[in-house]
């Protein structure tokens, strides 16, 4: 699927800020937007590069769904799809046995991951504007 640059800048930083959260103990987790915000550059743009390497995968191989003024909706099963072919294309080109050397086990849990953390991605996204309408900046 099409997103703006902002809208998945948005959709990545909500899913850094999950990642984040996760490496907290329970404890400190009801302070983590602040604490992600004291971050230095460097240390958020690790997470930030993390969970778009996760994200922006699954995200572009969604179906195209031209919703204006609401979030787009997927099904259950367009959601692993795009999370296995996302997550086979990265594989593949990072790793010597690619996605054939995990075990089934290790793909599946490796997708249901990817398409929790895509998830939270769409969630935080704006709602949609016209794309052809030619708003600038996209983010208004």
């Amino acid at each position: 699927m099409r997103f703006t640059e902002h809208e998945m800048t948005v959709g990545v930083e909500a899913v850094a800020r999950e990642l984040f959260a996760a490496t907290r103990p329970p404890w400190k987790r009801q302070s983590v937007p602040g604490d992600f915000a004291a971050l230095d550059k460097a240390r958020r743009y690790r997470h930030k590069a993390a969970a778009g390497e996760v994200v922006l995968p699954v995200l572009t191989a969604l179906p195209e769904r031209p919703t204006v003024g609401a979030t787009p909706v997927f099904t259950d099963e367009e959601w692993r799809d795009a999370a296995e072919r996302g997550s086979r294309e990265v594989l593949d080109f990072r790793t010597e046995g690619g996605w054939e050397a995990l075990g089934e086990r290790k793909r599946r849990k490796l997708v249901d991951g990817a398409v929790a953390l895509a998830r939270v991605a769409v969630a935080a996204m704006p709602v949609r504007s016209d794309p052809d309408a030619l708003i600038v900046p996209d983010h208004l």
